[in-house]
């Protein structure tokens, strides 16, 4: 039986699209895994009892192409003491984004792996997840193991068997994008942002005027 971390990693805290994806996946671990640890970025990290778990799990949204400001700070804290950890800690990374690509998350997953080469920890591979607030917002209509989410399912599924396999072979990381066309997720979130916008008093026109054009 392992010792797990979740860190949530998101300046939303518990009403983030990261702390949703947390919940899934504790939903799988829970009969396997002996003792399950919570932290957010937003509240107080014991770093000592991060660094000495059997695994961590880091969940975080994408920003402007890399890690948000809260998950590099808690890096640059934590490497000390895994850099003095004589546990053999293993990390994952769930990753998700606006985009309906989960490719577009490469880049912040390759600086979480490349923070465990720094500093000694196992990296396993990461979870790229796209149109991350879409999968949010339908937790409660769209469960997690439908045909449009499943290869999320799959991936959280082959989480926690690795956290309990003693293999430490190189794994790829899972790139995934619902399952459905992406020009109905382009015209759901165009409808959505013109509805949000209603409760501004702001039109539709008004969402497309360039006001400044004619003066650039």
């Amino acid at each position: 039986m392992a010792k797990i971390c979740f860190i949530n990693g998101s300046p939303r805290g518990k009403n983030s699209a990261s702390m949703t994806f947390i919940d899934e996946l504790c939903k799988i671990t829970s009969d396997t895994i002996n003792e399950i640890k919570h932290f957010s970025l937003n509240g107080q990290l014991v770093y000592e009892e991060v660094a000495t778990s059997d695994a961590i799990v880091i969940a975080f949204p994408l920003y402007v192409d890399t890690l948000p400001s809260s998950v590099i700070e808690f890096l640059e804290a934590l490497h000390p003491f895994a850099k003095n950890s004589t546990k053999e800690t293993k990390i994952y990374a769930i990753v998700n984004c606006g985009f309906f690509e989960g490719i577009q998350t490469k880049n912040a997953i390759a600086l979480i792996e490349n923070f465990c080469l720094k500093t000694g920890l196992i990296w396993r591979f990461g979870v790229g997840i796209g149109a991350g607030e879409f999968m949010k917002s339908t937790k409660d209509i769209i469960p997690l193991n439908s045909d449009i989410k499943r290869e999320v399912y799959n991936a959280f599924i082959g989480i926690s068997k690795d956290i309990l396999s003693n293999k430490h072979e190189a794994k790829e990381n899972f790139f995934i994008s619902p399952n459905f066309p992406k020009s109905e997720f382009i015209s759901e979130a165009d409808n959505s942002w013109i509805e949000f916008a209603k409760t501004f008093s702001v039109s539709k026109e008004q969402l497309y005027s360039t006001p400044l054009k004619n003066s650039l």
